[in-house]
C-alpha cells in the first residue's frame, strides 16, 4: 500500500505541475502577441519609431547575451547537443527565457515563438522529472514533513533537485508519466490560449475543388517543389556563412539584424514577424497580388529570416518558412490556372516547406492541420509520406531542429 501511495503523490504532483507549466507556456503566447499588438498597434511605416524600438530590443538582445553567456532562448539543437553529450541541459534561466523573447518578438523580427515554446516545454520537462527523481528518493523523508515544508520543497525551483545521471543519457525521456504530463501541460497551454483571447490558429488559405485529372501534376508540383526549396536552402546556407564569415562581434551581429529587420519595416512590412501572424494576408489580400510581388516577399521573408537567426534576433522558423513556401505556391497557382489553386498551394508549399525545414512530418502537418482545407487534407497525407519515403531512400538523417541555418552558438564569437 506504501508503493501505492508513493505513486499516487508523485503522478498528483507531476499532473498539478504539468497544468501549472502548461499555463506558464500559454501566457508566454498571450503576451508576446498581446506586447506585438500593443507596439505595432497600425501602420508599421513610422521611421523614428521603428528605430528607436529595435534599438532597445536591440541592446536587451547584447545585454542578455552578455549576462546568460549565450543566445536567449537557448535553442532546441543546443538542447539536443547537452542531452546527447551529458544526459542533462541547464534550465535554470528557462522563466527569463520566456519573457526575452517575447519583448525580442515585438521588433518585427522575422521569426515566430515557436522556437520559444518548444525549447522551453523540453526545459520545464527536464526539470519537473529532475523534481519528481527527488522526490521518489525521498519520499520516506519528505512524507514525515508538514504540508508546509513538504509544499516548499516541491515548488522550490532551484533546489531539492536530483540531476538525470549521464549513464542513461541514451535513454529516451518519453515515460508513460511524462507523456500524461505533457498532456497536461498542453490541455492548460491551450485553456491559457483560448482564456487570453488569441485568435484561431487555424486560417484556411482557401476552399478547393480539385478534380481526380489533378493528380497528374502532384508529382510534378511535388519535384518542383523539393528542387526550389533545395536552392533556397542552400542559398540560405551561404548567406549564413557569408555573415558569420564577415562579422565577428556580438554587438555588429544584433547591429546587421536590426538594420535588416528595420528595412522591412518601411518597405516590406508583410514579411515581418511570425508567418503565422501574418498568414491571414496570404489567404486574404496577397492572392490577388501578381507573381512578382509574390515571389519577392517570399524570397525576401527567407532572407530576413536567415539574417535574424544568425544575429541573435532569434525565434521560431517554421511559420516563417510555411509562409515563404505558401506565397510561393500562390505565385505558381498564377501560372497554371487550369488547375485548381489551392491543390497547387498546398502540394507545392508542403515540398518546399518540408525541404527547407528538413522535416517532411512538421510541414505536412502544420500545413494540413491549420491551413489547407479538409478536402484537401489526402492529397496533403500523401505528400508527406511520399517526402519522408524519398528522405529515407536517400539516407538522410531528419532532424527538424538539426538545419544547417539554425544552429549558432553565439557565446563563441567575440
Amino acid at each position: 500500500m506504501a508503493g501505492t501511495g508513493k505513486q499516487a503523490y508523485i503522478l498528483f504532483y507531476g499532473i498539478t505541475m504539468s497544468a501549472i507549466l502548461g499555463a506558464l507556456l500559454g501566457g508566454f503566447y498571450v503576451l508576446q502577441s498581446w506586447l506585438i499588438e500593443v507596439i505595432w498597434p497600425g501602420p508599421t511605416f513610422r521611421p523614428l519609431f521603428n528605430a528607436v524600438w529595435l534599438l532597445i530590443v536591440g541592446v536587451l538582445i547584447y545585454s542578455a547575451q552578455r549576462i546568460f553567456g549565450g543566445p536567449m532562448p537557448k535553442s532546441f539543437g543546443l538542447i539536443r547537443a547537452d542531452l546527447k553529450d551529458h544526459g542533462w541541459s541547464d534550465y535554470r534561466y528557462v522563466l527569463v527565457q520566456m519573457v526575452l523573447p517575447a519583448i525580442i518578438l515585438t521588433s518585427g523580427t522575422s521569426l515566430g515563438p515557436e522556437a520559444t515554446l518548444v525549447s522551453s516545454t523540453v526545459l520545464y520537462g527536464l526539470w519537473l522529472t529532475d523534481k519528481v527523481r527527488y522526490v521518489e528518493q525521498n519520499y520516506a523523508v519528505l512524507r514525515g514533513k508538514s504540508w508546509l515544508a513538504q509544499l516548499r520543497v516541491l515548488v522550490m525551483p532551484n533546489k531539492f533537485l536530483v540531476r538525470r545521471p549521464p549513464s542513461v543519457k541514451n535513454k529516451s525521456l518519453w515515460t508513460p508519466w511524462t507523456i500524461i504530463w505533457f498532456a497536461v501541460g498542453v490541455m492548460f497551454f491551450c485553456l491559457v490560449f483560448n482564456l487570453g483571447g488569441e485568435p484561431s490558429m487555424i486560417i484556411r488559405v482557401g476552399q478547393s475543388n480539385w478534380q481526380l485529372q489533378e493528380l497528374w501534376w502532384f508529382l510534378p508540383l511535388m519535384v518542383l517543389g523539393v528542387a526550389l526549396g533545395q536552392v533556397y536552402l542552400k542559398l540560405m546556407v551561404e548567406l549564413r556563412k557569408v555573415i558569420l564569415g564577415r562579422v565577428r562581434r556580438n554587438w555588429q551581429l544584433v547591429l546587421l539584424g536590426g538594420l535588416a529587420i528595420y528595412a522591412a519595416s518601411l518597405l516590406a512590412p508583410g514579411i515581418m514577424f511570425s508567418g503565422q501572424h501574418n498568414f491571414h494576408l496570404l489567404a486574404g489580400l496577397w492572392q490577388q497580388k501578381d507573381v512578382g510581388f509574390l515571389l519577392l516577399r517570399s524570397v525576401l521573408k527567407l532572407g530576413l529570416l536567415t539574417i535574424c537567426l544568425n544575429t541573435g534576433w532569434l525565434g521560431g522558423d517554421i511559420f516563417p518558412v510555411l509562409f515563404a513556401a505558401t506565397a510561393q505556391g500562390i505565385a505558381l497557382s498564377h501560372l497554371v490556372p487550369q488547375l485548381d489553386p489551392v491543390f497547387v498551394i498546398g502540394v507545392f508549399a508542403i515540398s518546399m516547406g518540408a525541404t527547407i525545414l528538413e522535416s517532411p512530418v512538421v510541414a505536412g502537418s502544420l500545413m494540413i492541420i491549420m491551413f489547407l482545407p479538409v478536402n484537401l487534407a489526402g492529397v496533403g497525407i500523401a505528400a508527406t509520406l511520399l517526402l519522408m519515403m524519398m528522405d529515407q531512400l536517400h539516407g538522410r538523417v531528419v532532424c527538424r531542429y538539426g538545419s544547417q541555418f539554425t544552429e549558432l552558438d553565439l557565446s563563441s564569437l567575440g
